[in-house]
This record gives C-alpha cells, sequence and structure tokens, in this order.
C-alpha cells in the first residue's frame, strides 16, 4: 500500500486538475421569411409557414410569399435569391394594405440551450420602414430604411428558457407593403456532463483509498 496509495492520489489530483470542457455553442433553429421545413424558398403565392401577422391596422392577417414571378412589387424590392423570400398580407397581387403597422412575429426555442449565451444576427428589408425587432416584446432599437437593400441587426439579449418570440414591426405608408428577413443564431449547450463525470471518478478513487488503508 506504500505504492499504491500514492498513486491513486496523483490519479485523483490529476483528474480534478483536468480541464472542463467549455460549453459548445449550438445553432438556433430559425427560419428566413418565405422558406418552407428545410430552408428552402416557396413558390409565389404560397402560404407563408413560419411568421404570422400578429397585428394589423385593418383587413387581412394571412401571410403568403412574393417572389419574382409575382412580378410588381417584387423588382422594386430586393432581389429573390436561394436564402429566403418576400411575405406579406394575402390581400391582393400586390400586397397591399391600409396605413399603419404589421407586426411579423415568429418563434423559436432555446431548449437545451444556454439563453444567456444566445445571439442572432441577420439582416432584413421592409415596405415601407422597419421601425423595431422585438425579442420577447422587448424593443432592440433595429431599423431598417426601406424595401431596396437589407439592413444588418444583431440581437444579443433578452432571450429566455424554451419558446421565445421575435416581432418585426413594419410601417406601411400605403399600397404594397412586406418583410424580407435572413437570420442565423447561436447558444452554448446547456449539456455539460464533466463536473459530474470528475464527481463521480473522484468518488470512487477516495473508496479504494479507503479500502486499502483497511486491508493495510
Amino acid at each position: 500500500m506504500k505504492i499504491l496509495m500514492p498513486s491513486l492520489f496523483m490519479v485523483f489530483a490529476a483528474a480534478m486538475l483536468t480541464p472542463v470542457a467549455a460549453p459548445l455553442a449550438a445553432p438556433i433553429t430559425l427560419f428566413n421569411t418565405g422558406v418552407d421545413a428545410s430552408g428552402t424558398p416557396q413558390a409565389n403565392n404560397a402560404a407563408e409557414l413560419h411568421y404570422s401577422l400578429f397585428t394589423v391596422p385593418s383587413g387581412t392577417t394571412a401571410v403568403r410569399v412574393a417572389t419574382s414571378a409575382n412580378g410588381y412589387p417584387v423588382g422594386p424590392w430586393v432581389a429573390d435569391n436561394g436564402t429566403s423570400a418576400w411575405i406579406g398580407p394575402n390581400s391582393d397581387s400586390t400586397l397591399s394594405g391600409p396605413i399603419g403597422n404589421y407586426d411579423y412575429r415568429t418563434t423559436f426555442s432555446l431548449a437545451g440551450l444556454d439563453p444567456a449565451s444566445a445571439a442572432i444576427m441577420g439582416s432584413w428589408s421592409t415596405d415601407n420602414q422597419g421601425l423595431d425587432i422585438r425579442v420577447n416584446g422587448v424593443s432592440t432599437g433595429s431599423t431598417a430604411a426601406d424595401y431596396g437593400s437589407f439592413y444588418t441587426f444583431s440581437l444579443t439579449g433578452g432571450f429566455v428558457s424554451g419558446i421565445n418570440t421575435l416581432d418585426f414591426i413594419v410601417h406601411n405608408a400605403g399600397g404594397p407593403t412586406g418583410l424580407r428577413v435572413e437570420m442565423t443564431g447561436t447558444a452554448d449547450s446547456t449539456a455539460v456532463p464533466e463536473p459530474a463525470s470528475i464527481a463521480i471518478l473522484g468518488a470512487g478513487l477516495v473508496g479504494l483509498l479507503v479500502t486499502g488503508r483497511k486491508r493495510a
């Protein structure tokens, strides 16, 4: 036991001093506007799957996809790509709506992820102005000027465990109105088993030491 016990102490010390792996950043499941479940842009006039019109000045709250196949207003609006598509009220061929603010809402889950570490980066374009992006109802101050360009945003706070909401507030000055969003996000995983594993190892080694002393 004169040799065994120091050896066990060295193993235990090495285990306790082994650095614990840092939490790994994992992607947040988010959807751009106008895409299907796989992230592929849908066809013109398809029903929008991931964003809803939470509030409107009046009229329909149904939301549809608009691509270049629609014609006007896509053209003045930022052109199609393979990542996202325009969405707007399913009112008429030009997605026209009354003057006022339109609240487009999407939800996502942070289950198994640390909300304090969550970050979402993206860009948006709006007709007419993008007034704000709200995280769980709280303003972030993010804005977009118009429909001819994308405007970047960065969301790094206000997230909670479980289901979260993002609201994109768009002001329509009359005529066509729509929203385009492209975004990605990450958050640290909360599944970090290393400390528990080290504790179990330490308890087992202590047990061996006690047994060894009794035999000695």
